[in-house]
């Protein structure tokens, strides 16, 4: 083989190494773009994760605020039970008063009338 010939085979075998290198590449540029676009799809639903935290965190605030809410409302409901009770009470109170004057003057009325007042 002559040194012509020798040269010509390492020319294409560098030829050939190129050409494979070209094609490694491409294919890095390739898994490098899909890992790009990957890494942006992740971005995109971080900041939409995100975006679902910011709305459960204003929902826990608005409940906490329903919480207390519902709380004021219990206590009032049992100072309205307390009224309500001491009214009753009142009332009962003022019937059986109004009853004794009704049969202490129906009393007094047949003394008068019997003329029997002591």
């Amino acid at each position: 083989m002559t040194d012509s010939e020798k040269l010509d085979l390492l020319l294409t075998k560098v030829q050939g190494m190129e050409t494979e290198m070209k094609g490694m590449k491409d294919e890095m540029q390739g898994i490098k773009d899909e890992v790009q676009g990957m890494k942006t799809e992740m971005q995109d639903m971080k900041d939409e994760m995100q975006g679902m935290k910011t709305e459960m965190q204003d929902m826990k605030d608005e409940m906490q605020g329903m919480k207390k809410k519902l709380d004021k409302l219990s206590l009032g409901q049992l100072e309205i039970k307390k009224e309500i009770i001491m009214l009753n009470r009142k009332i009962s109170d003022t019937y059986d008063v109004a009853l004794d004057a009704l049969g202490t003057s129906t009393e007094n009325r047949e003394w008068l009338e019997k003329g029997t007042l002591a």
